[in-house]
């Protein structure tokens, strides 16, 4: 079974796998802020969003009709249109820009460290495409190796994401086959030079052995 490691030629490739985690998260349902309108804020894309005390939590990236991200610039946060009051200034929530920041950010961490749980032997693994990509062999703190139709490729665990049908990696089966094929070359040369200075060793030694059975003088 053919091995390649395909870190570097796959970096740039996974992004969208490592993107992945990066999904807003969900902020918990609060009620209106004490104080402001109940009446449904006018919530659209650019809006800045504001605390009790008038201070900023970050601006709407995007609203769905239901949910708005909220991005504080650190994370992004899709809170619930009914945990927005009307105020003033724009819409407000009650909660502060560092309130929610924490509450998202414990979010991701329990998030991540869920999905991290399903990264096992024998878990099936898919491309953007949609496509099967393989299965998991085994997992270490950097690397999963992933055996495919191609052999076993060891890819960054940052590559990996959750997707619609389980484990998505960042890349399309095409793109992950171009990449092992890229590494190819190199554990090719690698192996040859490997082998090149095991055999130069070898030379090395019998010469300096026949070398010093020459000098040896007859009793």
């Amino acid at each position: 079974m053919k091995h390649f490691a395909v870190f570097a030629l796959a970096s740039a490739a996974l992004v969208p796998g490592a993107a992945l985690a990066q999904a807003p998260a969900q902020a918990p349902t609060t009620a209106p802020a004490a104080g402001a309108d109940t009446t449904a804020a006018a919530v659209t894309t650019g809006a800045t969003v504001y605390d009790t005390s008038g201070g900023v939590v970050g601006t709407v990236e995007s609203t769905d009709g239901t949910n708005a991200v909220v991005n504080t610039g650190t994370v992004k946060a899709a809170i619930p249109l009914t945990s927005l009051g009307k105020g003033a200034q724009g819409p407000v929530l009650a909660m502060t820009k560092a309130q929610l920041e924490a509450a998202a950010g414990q979010q991701q961490a329990q998030a991540s460290a869920e999905f991290k749980s399903k990264l096992v032997p024998g878990a099936t693994v898919y491309g953007t495409g949609g496509t099967q990509l393989g299965t998991i062999k085994s997992v270490d703190a950097t690397g999963v190796t992933l055996t495919t139709a191609d052999g076993d490729a060891v890819l960054p665990v940052t590559g990996f994401g959750p997707g619609p049908q389980g484990i998505l990696l960042g890349m399309t089966a095409d793109q992950l086959k171009a990449a092992m094929t890229a590494a190819a070359p190199a554990a090719g040369a690698t192996a040859g030079a490997d082998a090149a200075a095991t055999d130069q060793a070898a030379t090395t030694t019998e010469t300096t052995t026949t070398t010093t059975k020459s000098k040896r003088k007859p009793r």
